[in-house]
């Protein structure tokens, strides 16, 4: 009988632990996070606004996909002029227990007026996961105002009375017109997109700035669109030149991001982003995102960066210009 050394006994033997740790580290990796039985869906919108329908369509169809399919639930966090929903899932626990959704331009608008420490949060620091509802912005004016374009509203001679609301919308309009050189008086005090539109339509105010499906359900009662800030012209206007083509290369767009809380891992990130992906690719999700009056779109988490970094150059630029305007507004 050949008998072996106790030394290749002892080799054997770390061979085999090694490869038995080996086995169990490569099946944590592959194991996908562990996800809380209940998520919140935060959101700083109130019930009923298009941030919050879609956003319920998407928390409808996203358990199918995440591991165990937990229980979602939307969370409507509106307060603090739409930082308090924002506020909350940047305080979250980097668990997944949160997921938070707001547009860009009323996170980067709320930074830009108050400051990060007056914001609450720092949206560089949340980590994307998609984003949806990308739609350009207008300039749209009444049935009786004079204009037809954006070098008429420039050559207005004074300044051309805008019904303003609050957030992105105010925040776009001066940020349009700064880039463009229009004289501007902004007219506050309207609750909501529809008020403001109703302004509109009464002769309150000249000119106004929505997102292009929201103004176009208004076209029908004499309100004319006169620029799309957008690169490209839009499939619902083929007719409406962009700012770009009117020499304005300016572009100004709605768009809805869903994110993490900061420090949450990339193996947790990703598990949420292929989720969303297949919500987005799921034909009844489609079909209920469309029914809900919606155009469904989808960015990767590599282009809503580029959408976020786009966005917050203008809003740093022209910070000073907001801040004057909400003085004035308040």
């Amino acid at each position: 009988m050949v008998r072996i050394p106790r030394t290749v006994f002892a080799t054997l033997s770390g061979i085999l632990i090694c490869f038995a740790f080996q086995q169990e580290a490569l099946a944590e990796q592959g194991k996908a996070p562990s996800l809380p039985s209940t998520i919140h869906f935060v959101i700083p919108y109130i019930p009923g606004t298009g941030a919050d329908i879609q956003t319920r369509v998407v928390a409808r169809f996203l358990p199918k996909y995440l591991p165990g399919s937990p229980t979602l639930v939307v969370k409507n966090d509106a307060g603090a002029g739409g930082r308090a929903g924002v506020q909350t899932v940047y305080r979250s626990k980097p668990d997944g227990s949160a997921i938070g959704g707001a547009y860009i331009p009323d996170a980067l608008g709320n930074e830009a007026l108050h400051g990060i420490t007056g914001a609450g949060f720092d949206f560089s620091k949340f980590v994307l996961l998609m984003s949806t509802y990308h739609q350009a912005y207008t300039a749209a004016v009444g049935p009786n105002a004079p204009y037809k374009t954006l070098a008429d509203l420039k050559k207005a001679g004074k300044p051309v009375p805008f019904c303003a609301t609050t957030g992105m919308d105010m925040s776009y309009i001066v940020i349009a017109t700064k880039a463009i050189g229009i004289p501007m008086r902004l007219i506050p005090g309207f609750k909501g997109a529809p008020t403001a539109m109703a302004g509109l339509l009464r002769g309150d105010c000249e000119a106004v700035s929505f997102g292009i499906e929201f103004t176009n359900r208004y076209l029908k009662e004499g309100v004319r669109p006169i620029a799309v800030y957008s690169s490209e012209r839009q499939a619902i206007w083929p007719d409406v030149a962009t700012s770009k083509e009117q020499g304005y290369p300016l572009e100004l767009e709605l768009s809805l991001a869903f994110f993490l809380s900061p420090r949450s891992s990339a193996e947790l990130a990703n598990v949420f982003r292929e989720a969303l992906a297949k919500v987005y690719q799921d034909k009844e999700a489609l079909e209920a995102i469309k029914a809900a009056g919606f155009t469904p779109t989808f960015a990767d988490p590599k282009r809503t960066q580029q959408i976020v970094s786009n966005l917050g150059g203008l809003f740093t630029k022209y910070a000073p210009d907001l801040k004057e305007a909400a003085a004035r507004t308040q």
